[in-house]
């Protein structure tokens, strides 16, 4: 068992430089996460940390079986020693702030995800609940978790895979991890383009890039040094494979899959360099510089604590952070890092030396039935949170009450569904009003279908009858393409068939455009061009108010306020987005600015009254959106604009 793993013995010993790729990890992903616009793709840095693990598990799995034998055991006890005490210390304290700060319905999904993050299954859960409509990810604290439980759905694969390996004799070693490597590989491109969902979250479209890893640490250790000027390049090329996804990517890549290789190989070039006896190349002394190595030994406790303290925050200001705000949280991270580090991490994971032990097994069955109980006794707090609702006792005078809305846009027929091809859509129960000539046509993602109930309510104001062309997630833009729509593209496409085949003569074009603005200009005023030229009249109806929180959380903070200022927030939108966006169909079609038509000086209306004017942070109800089409129609959605002095939320 010991044949061919017993050369590479002296390979494994501490890296610094290992530590300062992590640095680099998990510095991109804070980053990215508190919102710093310089770094769209820092959420690569999660698959750098992919290929560290699988290198690094490997690695001493290696060393293990060299001197004797993979302890199965063993290698778990280690793993929880390593694993569990930092993430249950931060699940505990990130539960006391919830329980403080958060009202039942998030609670209630809190509690949810951490039984998922204790049972490490934390993957499946947001898999399973990452609905269109489910509760917007910037708020769920738990979410970052996902990947730990990639990593340890990994390790409960690797070491009994490695040991029959080694048992059975299969030679090469590498081959039957490079072919599930190439499996994995594979599933999550085929998984990109039809489940992109799963493809993200899941082990088995995750695997290859921790297997990156495990073919690395399997790989012979270099003999001789690499000549320095194929060093030195390999290391600015290892260095930009990481730092250029991260600056250039964002929310339209598609994302993993081939997204995922230049950060994965580059990641692995880095430490395969770092293995080089001789002259250290320049990227390998950068890594291993302390800055970099004290950032990367607190990297696992700095991961952890980052999402849960970013999103309570937002939760308590209710409002985006200031530039001086990310710097204090990205500063925190670091010091509630170090802090974990020190007094978790390390006493956990080296314990005081005691006497001797006759036998190794017996050793680490307390260290695996303390991490089972202590898992268990988390998970079972989540379900009781769950299933109390989210302790509602704690808030006896709030309230949930239904906001009608949705219900309207003809789900699945007419408002369809990532996994919905343009072809699923019913020109007949789509076509929502009659007693017209001509047709008018809805095209746009949800937040051009949350218009419906409003655009029906005014039917008799229309130049025509509505016809609603609307999918989650599609912005109605020509060439978009979407890693989370696969089909938008061709959904988008059809739209022109549509309007040529029908004889369309007013399409309105409506969606959320502040994501990944500096695409949606050009790619807007290209659509709008084709559109005008096949003879229809174009309306584009601007960026409409977006809150931090559900209207029935922002209500319930302002239970207590004057009625002057109750139901009013400010909106988390870039005033200037609609600006853009009216320059850019300048010419060619008739703009709408929801929030100059919608909205005060300082803030916009989200209720009227007892009356909700948004299902959720950015859905208008079926009131809201009648209001708001009744001031679109008013000021020039389809004809002359008529003077409105007054802000929806004052209206009588």
């Amino acid at each position: 068992m010991r044949s061919g793993v017993r050369n590479r013995q002296d390979a494994f010993g501490y890296r610094p430089d290992i530590d300062g790729l992590r640095a680099f990890a998990v510095l991109a992903v804070v980053l990215y996460h508190a919102g710093i616009p310089w770094m769209p793709g820092g959420f690569v840095g999660v698959d750098v940390f992919f290929v560290i693990s699988g290198y690094v598990i490997t690695r001493g799995l290696l060393r293990e079986a060299a001197g004797g034998g993979i302890t199965v055991a063993g290698f778990y006890a280690r793993r929880v020693r390593r694993i569990l005490p930092a993430l249950l210390a931060t699940l505990v304290v990130t539960s006391l702030a919830a329980w403080w700060l958060l009202l039942p319905p998030q609670l209630e999904d809190y509690a949810r995800s951490a039984t998922a993050a204790s049972l490490s299954v934390s993957n499946l859960y947001f898999w399973r609940s990452s609905g269109y409509f489910d509760a917007a990810a910037l708020y769920r604290p738990l979410l970052h978790t996902w990947s730990l439980s990639v990593e340890e759905q990994f390790y409960l694969v690797l070491p009994v895979s490695l040991l029959v390996i080694l048992r059975l004799r299969l030679r090469p070693l590498w081959l039957p991890f490079a072919a599930a490597a190439a499996l994995s590989f594979g599933l999550s491109l085929y998984a990109g383009r039809y489940a992109p969902t799963a493809n993200f979250y899941l082990l088995p479209t995750r695997a290859w890039e921790l297997l990156v890893g495990t073919l690395l640490a399997m790989a012979p250790r270099p003999a001789r040094g690499t000549a320095p000027v194929v060093a030195e390049a390999a290391g600015l090329a290892g260095l930009a494979a990481i730092l250029a996804p991260a600056l250039l990517y964002g929310e339209t890549t598609p994302f993993p899959g081939a997204g995922a290789l230049p950060p994965c190989l580059g990641a692995a070039l880095l430490i395969r360099l770092g293995e080089a006896p001789g002259r250290r190349a320049a990227a390998t002394c950068l890594l291993a510089a302390a800055p970099l190595v004290a950032v990367g030994l607190i990297s696992y406790s700095a991961y952890l604590v980052h999402w849960p303290l970013i999103v309570l925050s937002r939760i308590a200001l209710m409002r985006p952070f200031t530039a001086p705000e990310i710097a204090a949280l990205v500063a925190a991270t670091l010091l509630l890092g170090a802090l974990s580090y020190r007094f978790v991490e390390q006493p956990f994971r080296h314990p005081p030396e005691r006497s001797p032990r006759p036998s190794r097994a017996p050793a680490h069955r307390p260290v695996l039935a303390a991490g089972l109980a202590a898992s268990l006794a988390m998970a079972g707090l989540g379900w009781a949170g769950a299933a109390s609702g989210g302790w509602p006792s704690r808030f006896p005078d709030f309230r949930v009450r239904p906001v009608p809305g949705t219900e309207t846009w003809n789900h699945r027929t007419c408002f369809l569904f990532a996994d919905q091809t343009w072809q699923a859509w019913d020109p007949a129960a789509c076509t929502r009003t009659a007693g017209k000539d001509g047709l008018a046509l809805l095209w746009g993602d949800s937040f051009a279908a949350h218009y419906v109930p409003g655009l029906i309510r005014h039917a008799d104001r229309l130049p025509g009858n509505l016809v609603q062309y609307t999918a989650a997630g599609c912005r109605p833009t020509l060439g978009v393409s979407s890693h989370v729509v696969p089909h938008c593209r061709a959904f988008n496409e059809n739209a022109l068939a549509l309007i040529r085949r029908h004889g369309i003569r007013d399409v309105v074009l409506a969606a959320r455009w502040g994501a990944q603005r500096d695409h949606v200009l050009p790619d807007l005023r290209e659509t709008v061009a084709r559109v005008a030229a096949l003879g229809a009249r174009v309306h584009v109806i601007g960026q409409s108010p977006e809150f931090p929180l559900d209207p029935a959380f922002l209500a319930y903070r302002q239970r207590h306020d004057p009625p002057e200022t109750a139901g009013l927030w400010h909106p988390a939108i870039d005033p200037g987005l609609n600006d853009g966006l009216r320059a850019a169909v300048a010419g060619l079609a008739t703009f709408i600015d929801p929030l100059a038509l919608l909205c005060g000086q300082a803030a916009c209306a989200y209720a009227r009254g007892d009356t909700f004017l948004f299902a959720d942070t950015g859905h208008f109800s079926t009131a809201g959106a009648e209001a708001a089409v009744e001031r679109f129609l008013a000021g020039g959605l389809f004809g002359h604009a008529v003077p409105q002095p007054t802000a929806m939320g004052s209206a009588p």
